[in-house]
């Protein structure tokens, strides 16, 4: 489906009469954690490809896949080797310390090792693993594309510090017998191999577009191949982050970004390299109990205080939400969490009120108080935890204020009235991010920084903020009051938390 989808794209962008000989540098971005297991004739295809025929026609002729069906971000089949993992390392904290992050079902390590265990006959035919990104870069560039030390930190294999794989994870993953005659095996090794050597220069010219490219749909030959890369570093590169920058995507689970100039990795955090700066790397926290959580508070007390509801529509919902929030106040006194999906930060599940540090049922004022509260709650908690990564960053004292601005992106964006509390919890500017597909935009950045380094005299004469098609929107300004009183709450907030996670 995949390289069905490269041809159908090619094919229409030659039938609008796109110029692709005017490309010269081609990067792109491509779903972390999914993974193509090349078989042992992909290679000498890639190499040799012919014009006439489509890339689906001869890839499949040629059985370049050893297996069919890639794991993907959504697979979470994996808990047992997660679990094996950790165990062996030495426990999650120091899988963490090493990669970036505790075991994960979605990471790649993990979907490699329950491959080798239970496929080991098709995990013995692959002569190449590659992510999503650096396949799409494999097709382009005729030969295979190396893994960039971005999208590879979201494998549980790279070691985030050294930016090579950690031969003790690749043993324990590339382990596909337990037969005590196979000891003498080297599994790390075999792994090793067919991962190849990650590239820690993310603007690296790998080489010449593919020639199938350029009889087929007109490229120039000189047409340049950089490293691909993965959505999340992609996206990030789009919205061109300062020091003291925050992104946070309000989606159905919310994500927030920063950058560190050192790793923190925690176990409730990933730590990803960065795609083109050696000096940084990207800390993310993922919410399991974003826009869904906010719509079943919603859902649940709109129906409670509503006749005759069945028919009203979601916007009319978000109306009354919005309405609520703008006149509601926060309340030193009333505390909420609400993990309506199993969360993981913190690893907790139900909703929990409390009133004067006591639980309670739910507040008298059931409405009003619950809607302010499940969305402050979830920005209370990113708070926290943005500011203790960016104080052990830089090695000072938390009551600096280190976040200097939040850009938001996602669906709930487009919520002001949410974004006003956004913008009073952290005490700063809020900017919505409008320019459209940003992971592609982020690799579109990054081909352009290749070709300004490598092609025009390591020249920089361009704004890559000139890129962005609407650039950012300033939507909300703190209230210095509200500020205040979140200040103020987060001390009994994350005591309140410690109670939550052990009931």
């Amino acid at each position: 489906m995949w390289v069905e989808s490269i041809d159908l794209l090619l094919e229409k962008l030659q039938s609008q009469e796109f110029p692709f000989f005017k490309v010269k540098v081609i990067s792109g971005a491509g779903q972390q954690h999914g993974s193509v297991y090349w078989s042992t004739t992909s290679q000498s295809t890639l190499n040799l490809l012919n014009s006439s025929y489509s890339l689906a026609t001869q890839l499949k002729s040629n059985k370049v896949f050893a297996i069919t069906n890639s794991p993907t971000w959504q697979d979470s089949s994996t808990s047992l080797q997660c679990q094996n993992l950790e165990k062996l390392i030495g426990g999650p904290d120091v899988l963490a310390r090493i990669s970036g992050s505790k075991g994960f079902e979605r990471f790649t390590g993990n979907q490699i090792s329950k491959i080798c265990l239970q496929s080991p006959s098709q995990y013995l035919q692959t002569s190449r693993i590659s992510l999503v990104s650096s396949f799409l870069a494999s097709i382009f560039l005729g030969d295979f594309a190396p893994i960039d030390i971005a999208d590879g930190s979201g494998m549980n294999l790279l070691d985030i510090n050294t930016k090579n794989w950690d031969d003790r994870l690749l043993d324990i993953c590339g382990k596909y017998s337990t037969h005590a005659y196979e000891n003498d095996v080297k599994f790390g090794e075999e792994l090793k191999a067919k991962l190849g050597v990650p590239e820690s220069d993310g603007l690296k010219i790998l080489g010449n577009i593919s020639d199938y490219f350029v009889k087929r749909y007109g490229f120039s030959s000189d047409c340049k191949i950089i490293p691909f890369t993965g959505d999340n570093p992609a996206t990030l590169l789009s919205l061109q982050l300062s020091p003291g920058d925050v992104v946070i995507s309000l989606g159905t689970s919310d994500t927030v970004l920063c950058y560190t100039t050192n790793p923190h990795p925690t176990l409730e955090s990933h730590t990803l390299c960065h795609p083109i700066n050696k000096d940084l790397y990207i800390s993310m926290l993922c919410y399991k109990n974003g826009s869904l959580t906010r719509e079943y508070i919603r859902d649940l007390y709109y129906n409670n205080s509503k006749q005759n509801n069945e028919k009203d529509s979601d916007s009319a919902k978000w109306k009354w939400f919005n309405e609520i929030l703008a006149v509601s106040s926060p309340d030193p006194k009333k505390y909420g969490f609400y993990f309506v999906h199993q969360e993981i930060i913190p690893f907790a599940k139900g909703i929990y009120r409390f009133f004067n540090k006591h639980m309670a049922d739910d507040f008298k004022d059931m409405p009003e108080s619950n809607i302010r509260i499940v969305v402050e709650s979830q920005f209370m908690s990113m708070k926290l935890r943005v500011d203790k990564l960016l104080s052990d960053d830089r090695n000072v004292n938390k009551e600096v204020e280190l976040v200097k601005k939040v850009l938001v992106v996602g669906g709930a964006s487009k919520n002001n009235e949410i974004l006003q509390v956004l913008a009073d919890v952290f005490g700063v500017q809020v900017w919505r991010f409008n320019a459209t597909n940003s992971a592609s935009l982020g690799a579109a950045i990054k081909a352009r920084l290749a070709f300004s380094k490598f092609m025009n005299n390591y020249r920089s004469d361009f704004n890559i903020n000139d890129l962005s098609e609407n650039g950012n929107e300033l939507v909300a300004q703190p209230r210095q009051e509200n500020t205040a009183i979140y200040k103020y709450m987060m001390k009994d907030y994350l005591e309140l938390e410690q109670i939550v996670i052990g009931l």
